[in-house]
Protein backbone atom coordinates (compact mmCIF):
# COMPACT_ATOMS: atom_id res chain seq x y z
CA UNK A 1 0.00 0.00 0.00
CA UNK A 2 1.44 3.53 -1.07
CA UNK A 3 -0.34 5.10 2.19
CA UNK A 4 1.97 3.06 4.35
CA UNK A 5 5.02 3.96 2.15
CA UNK A 6 4.52 7.66 2.93
CA UNK A 7 4.22 6.85 6.48
CA UNK A 8 7.65 5.22 5.96
CA UNK A 9 9.76 7.95 4.43
CA UNK A 10 8.37 10.28 6.90
CA UNK A 11 9.73 8.23 9.61
CA UNK A 12 12.80 7.90 7.89
CA UNK A 13 13.01 11.77 7.51
CA UNK A 14 12.42 11.91 11.37
CA UNK A 15 15.19 9.77 12.33
CA UNK A 16 17.83 11.39 9.93
CA UNK A 17 17.06 14.78 10.90
CA UNK A 18 15.94 15.10 7.47
CA UNK A 19 13.56 17.83 7.17
CA UNK A 20 13.38 17.21 3.48
CA UNK A 21 13.08 13.24 3.13
CA UNK A 22 10.57 14.30 6.02
CA UNK A 23 8.69 16.23 3.96
CA UNK A 24 8.31 14.14 0.87
CA UNK A 25 6.52 11.70 2.75
CA UNK A 26 3.87 14.36 3.84
CA UNK A 27 3.83 15.87 0.39
CA UNK A 28 3.27 12.62 -0.93
CA UNK A 29 0.24 11.98 0.70
CA UNK A 30 -1.05 15.34 0.17
CA UNK A 31 -1.18 14.71 -3.15
CA UNK A 32 -2.89 11.49 -2.56
CA UNK A 33 -5.47 13.82 -0.30
CA UNK A 34 -6.04 16.72 -3.08
CA UNK A 35 -6.54 14.08 -5.94
CA UNK A 36 -8.64 11.64 -4.24
CA UNK A 37 -10.96 14.64 -2.90
CA UNK A 38 -10.69 16.70 -5.56
CA UNK A 39 -10.83 14.43 -8.48
CA UNK A 40 -7.92 15.90 -10.18
CA UNK A 41 -5.58 14.12 -12.25
CA UNK A 42 -2.16 14.16 -11.96
CA UNK A 43 0.47 15.05 -14.77
CA UNK A 44 3.85 15.75 -15.53
CA UNK A 45 3.37 19.36 -15.09
CA UNK A 46 1.47 19.57 -12.56
CA UNK A 47 -0.32 22.48 -13.76
CA UNK A 48 -3.77 21.20 -12.24
CA UNK A 49 -2.39 20.79 -8.56
CA UNK A 50 -0.31 23.97 -8.62
CA UNK A 51 -3.98 25.97 -9.59
CA UNK A 52 -5.56 23.91 -6.59
CA UNK A 53 -2.81 24.67 -4.41
CA UNK A 54 -3.02 28.73 -5.46
CA UNK A 55 -6.78 28.35 -4.60
CA UNK A 56 -6.45 26.89 -1.42
CA UNK A 57 -3.85 29.21 -0.29
CA UNK A 58 -5.81 31.72 -0.95
CA UNK A 59 -8.74 30.58 0.78
CA UNK A 60 -7.15 29.61 4.24
CA UNK A 61 -5.45 32.95 4.17
CA UNK A 62 -8.97 34.52 3.82
CA UNK A 63 -10.36 32.64 6.78
CA UNK A 64 -10.63 33.54 10.52
CA UNK A 65 -10.20 31.24 13.56
CA UNK A 66 -12.63 28.72 14.07
CA UNK A 67 -14.65 29.56 10.37
CA UNK A 68 -17.15 26.51 9.64
CA UNK A 69 -15.27 24.92 6.02
CA UNK A 70 -17.00 23.62 3.25
CA UNK A 71 -17.01 19.59 3.14
CA UNK A 72 -14.01 19.26 0.92
CA UNK A 73 -11.70 21.25 2.92
CA UNK A 74 -12.64 19.69 5.47
CA UNK A 75 -12.29 16.10 4.88
CA UNK A 76 -8.85 17.57 3.32
CA UNK A 77 -7.67 18.86 6.95
CA UNK A 78 -9.09 15.24 8.37
CA UNK A 79 -7.22 13.17 6.11
CA UNK A 80 -3.95 15.19 7.60
CA UNK A 81 -4.46 14.56 11.11
CA UNK A 82 -5.50 10.80 9.85
CA UNK A 83 -1.64 10.82 7.89
CA UNK A 84 -0.64 12.38 11.67
CA UNK A 85 -1.95 9.81 13.46
CA UNK A 86 -0.44 6.58 11.29
CA UNK A 87 2.97 9.21 11.83
CA UNK A 88 2.43 8.06 15.52
CA UNK A 89 1.58 4.93 15.28
CA UNK A 90 4.51 3.98 13.11
CA UNK A 91 6.55 4.79 15.98
CA UNK A 92 5.73 1.51 17.48
CA UNK A 93 5.11 -0.12 14.26
CA UNK A 94 1.88 -0.32 13.66
CA UNK A 95 0.21 0.62 10.16
CA UNK A 96 -2.33 0.31 7.90
CA UNK A 97 -4.96 -1.84 7.53
CA UNK A 98 -4.56 -1.97 11.51
CA UNK A 99 -5.34 1.93 11.47
CA UNK A 100 -9.20 2.44 11.04
CA UNK A 101 -10.34 5.95 10.26
CA UNK A 102 -13.73 5.74 10.52
CA UNK A 103 -14.58 9.56 9.91
CA UNK A 104 -17.54 9.61 11.86
CA UNK A 105 -20.45 11.77 10.45
CA UNK A 106 -20.92 13.41 13.70
CA UNK A 107 -17.76 15.34 13.44
CA UNK A 108 -18.62 18.34 11.67
CA UNK A 109 -17.54 21.95 11.63
CA UNK A 110 -20.66 23.24 13.48
CA UNK A 111 -19.80 24.97 16.92
CA UNK A 112 -22.47 22.12 18.38
CA UNK A 113 -21.79 18.74 16.60
CA UNK A 114 -24.89 16.74 16.17
CA UNK A 115 -25.65 13.80 18.75
CA UNK A 116 -24.48 10.40 17.14
CA UNK A 117 -26.77 7.90 15.25
CA UNK A 118 -27.03 4.55 14.52
CA UNK A 119 -26.75 4.16 10.93
CA UNK A 120 -24.27 7.15 10.44
CA UNK A 121 -22.34 6.87 13.78
CA UNK A 122 -22.64 3.34 16.11
CA UNK A 123 -22.88 1.04 13.10
CA UNK A 124 -19.06 2.03 11.91
CA UNK A 125 -17.59 1.09 15.54
CA UNK A 126 -19.58 -1.99 15.42
CA UNK A 127 -18.64 -3.11 12.18
CA UNK A 128 -14.82 -2.57 13.16
CA UNK A 129 -15.54 -4.46 16.47
CA UNK A 130 -16.80 -7.62 14.87
CA UNK A 131 -13.58 -7.72 12.26
CA UNK A 132 -11.07 -6.69 14.85
CA UNK A 133 -12.70 -8.86 18.39
CA UNK A 134 -10.97 -6.49 20.85
CA UNK A 135 -10.50 -7.47 24.05
CA UNK A 136 -9.81 -4.26 25.40
CA UNK A 137 -11.68 -1.12 24.30
CA UNK A 138 -9.94 2.41 25.21
CA UNK A 139 -12.38 5.74 25.32
CA UNK A 140 -12.43 9.11 26.98
CA UNK A 141 -14.63 9.64 29.89
CA UNK A 142 -15.11 13.20 29.49
CA UNK A 143 -18.46 14.35 30.40
CA UNK A 144 -19.79 16.90 27.85
CA UNK A 145 -18.46 20.75 27.90
CA UNK A 146 -15.74 19.15 29.61
CA UNK A 147 -13.47 19.97 26.72
CA UNK A 148 -14.08 19.14 22.47
CA UNK A 149 -17.56 18.37 22.19
CA UNK A 150 -17.11 15.40 19.80
CA UNK A 151 -14.99 13.34 23.42
CA UNK A 152 -18.27 13.33 24.66
CA UNK A 153 -19.68 11.99 21.22
CA UNK A 154 -17.51 9.39 20.62
CA UNK A 155 -18.20 8.15 24.06
CA UNK A 156 -21.56 7.54 23.15
CA UNK A 157 -21.55 6.40 19.89
CA UNK A 158 -18.87 3.62 21.48
CA UNK A 159 -20.78 2.45 24.49
CA UNK A 160 -23.58 2.19 22.04
CA UNK A 161 -21.92 -0.29 19.53
CA UNK A 162 -20.13 -2.29 22.45
CA UNK A 163 -23.46 -2.97 24.03
CA UNK A 164 -24.48 -4.07 20.73
CA UNK A 165 -21.40 -6.07 20.54
CA UNK A 166 -21.72 -8.19 23.50
CA UNK A 167 -24.95 -8.54 22.88
CA UNK A 168 -24.86 -10.26 19.41
CA UNK A 169 -21.55 -11.71 20.19
CA UNK A 170 -21.89 -13.26 23.33
CA UNK A 171 -18.83 -12.00 24.67
CA UNK A 172 -17.87 -11.96 28.02
CA UNK A 173 -14.47 -10.80 28.84
CA UNK A 174 -14.54 -7.98 27.07
CA UNK A 175 -12.80 -4.89 29.49
CA UNK A 176 -12.86 -0.77 28.75
CA UNK A 177 -9.83 1.54 29.68
CA UNK A 178 -11.16 4.69 30.15
CA UNK A 179 -8.89 7.87 30.22
CA UNK A 180 -8.64 11.46 31.05
CA UNK A 181 -6.06 14.31 30.57
CA UNK A 182 -6.31 17.45 29.09
CA UNK A 183 -9.61 19.00 29.21
CA UNK A 184 -10.87 16.92 32.14
CA UNK A 185 -9.20 14.93 34.94
CA UNK A 186 -9.95 11.54 37.23
CA UNK A 187 -9.26 12.05 41.36
CA UNK A 188 -7.15 9.51 42.55
CA UNK A 189 -10.52 8.11 44.38
CA UNK A 190 -12.17 7.34 41.08
CA UNK A 191 -9.15 5.40 39.20
CA UNK A 192 -8.32 1.86 39.43
CA UNK A 193 -4.85 1.95 37.60
CA UNK A 194 -1.73 3.81 38.05
CA UNK A 195 0.70 3.59 35.50
CA UNK A 196 4.29 5.22 36.17
CA UNK A 197 5.98 7.47 33.71
CA UNK A 198 9.90 8.40 33.63
CA UNK A 199 10.90 10.94 32.13
CA UNK A 200 12.43 8.52 29.37
CA UNK A 201 8.78 7.52 28.40
CA UNK A 202 7.79 11.69 28.47
CA UNK A 203 10.62 12.90 26.19
CA UNK A 204 9.58 9.74 23.59
CA UNK A 205 5.86 10.86 23.72
CA UNK A 206 6.75 14.63 23.38
CA UNK A 207 9.24 13.69 20.69
CA UNK A 208 6.15 11.86 18.85
CA UNK A 209 3.75 14.71 19.33
CA UNK A 210 6.20 17.37 17.75
CA UNK A 211 7.58 15.11 15.15
CA UNK A 212 3.73 13.75 14.01
CA UNK A 213 1.54 15.83 15.16
CA UNK A 214 2.31 19.35 13.40
CA UNK A 215 -1.48 20.90 13.12
CA UNK A 216 -0.87 20.64 16.71
CA UNK A 217 2.19 21.97 17.47
CA UNK A 218 0.60 25.49 18.22
CA UNK A 219 -3.12 24.50 18.89
CA UNK A 220 -5.76 27.06 17.65
CA UNK A 221 -7.61 26.90 20.57
CA UNK A 222 -5.04 25.80 23.64
CA UNK A 223 -5.89 24.37 26.92
CA UNK A 224 -6.20 27.77 29.05
CA UNK A 225 -3.09 26.68 31.67
CA UNK A 226 -0.82 26.40 28.99
CA UNK A 227 0.03 28.56 25.61
CA UNK A 228 1.76 25.62 23.76
CA UNK A 229 1.65 22.33 22.29
CA UNK A 230 -0.78 19.59 24.02
CA UNK A 231 2.08 17.34 25.00
CA UNK A 232 3.50 20.22 27.29
CA UNK A 233 -0.23 20.30 28.98
CA UNK A 234 -0.26 16.36 29.40
CA UNK A 235 3.50 16.01 30.82
CA UNK A 236 1.96 18.87 32.97
CA UNK A 237 -1.43 16.91 33.92
CA UNK A 238 0.83 13.41 34.91
CA UNK A 239 3.85 15.59 36.82
CA UNK A 240 0.41 17.27 39.05
CA UNK A 241 -0.79 13.27 39.35
CA UNK A 242 2.91 11.96 40.13
CA UNK A 243 2.77 15.19 42.92
CA UNK A 244 -0.74 13.77 44.43
CA UNK A 245 0.39 10.60 45.00
CA UNK A 246 4.04 11.26 46.00
CA UNK A 247 2.34 13.92 49.11
CA UNK A 248 0.55 10.60 49.95
CA UNK A 249 2.50 8.01 49.86
CA UNK A 250 5.85 9.90 50.61
CA UNK A 251 8.89 11.09 49.01
CA UNK A 252 11.33 7.62 49.97
CA UNK A 253 8.43 5.56 48.88
CA UNK A 254 9.26 6.33 45.26
CA UNK A 255 12.97 6.50 45.56
CA UNK A 256 14.04 3.57 47.78
CA UNK A 257 11.64 1.93 45.80
CA UNK A 258 13.50 -1.74 45.19
CA UNK A 259 11.89 -1.61 41.32
CA UNK A 260 13.93 0.56 39.16
CA UNK A 261 11.22 1.94 37.29
CA UNK A 262 9.38 3.48 40.43
CA UNK A 263 12.20 5.24 41.03
CA UNK A 264 12.26 6.84 37.78
CA UNK A 265 8.90 7.56 37.90
CA UNK A 266 8.29 11.13 37.53
CA UNK A 267 5.08 11.26 36.31
CA UNK A 268 1.70 8.90 36.58
CA UNK A 269 -1.24 8.24 33.71
CA UNK A 270 -4.78 7.54 35.76
CA UNK A 271 -7.10 5.17 34.19
CA UNK A 272 -10.52 3.81 35.14
CA UNK A 273 -10.70 -0.03 34.26
CA UNK A 274 -14.21 -1.44 34.17
CA UNK A 275 -16.89 -4.01 33.04
CA UNK A 276 -18.94 -3.07 30.14
CA UNK A 277 -21.93 -2.97 32.09
CA UNK A 278 -19.98 -0.08 34.52
CA UNK A 279 -19.01 1.56 31.26
CA UNK A 280 -22.50 1.76 30.04
CA UNK A 281 -23.56 3.15 33.54
CA UNK A 282 -20.48 6.21 33.31
CA UNK A 283 -22.01 6.59 30.05
CA UNK A 284 -25.67 6.99 30.94
CA UNK A 285 -24.79 8.86 34.00
CA UNK A 286 -22.82 11.39 32.00
CA UNK A 287 -25.49 11.62 29.52
CA UNK A 288 -28.53 12.25 31.70
CA UNK A 289 -25.98 15.02 33.51
CA UNK A 290 -25.82 16.45 30.04
CA UNK A 291 -29.84 16.13 29.40
CA UNK A 292 -30.60 18.24 32.04
CA UNK A 293 -28.48 21.13 32.03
Amino acid sequence: DFRRRDVWKFLDGIAAADNELRDEGAARRFVYNLCDIYGEVVEADAAVLLTRVRQLRTYFQGCYPGQKDDSKVQTLKGSCREFEAECVWGYIGWQLPNISHLRLGFYTADIFAPEPTHDRDVLPILELMRKVKPQVVSVALDPEASGPDTHYKVLQAVTAATERYIDDEKVKDLTIWGYRNVWCRFEPHEVSTIIPVSLQTISTLNHQFLSCFESQRDAEFPAYEIQGPFCDMSQRVQVQQYDMIETCLGYEWFHKHPSPLIRATRGLVFLREMSVEDCLKESRALRKQAESV
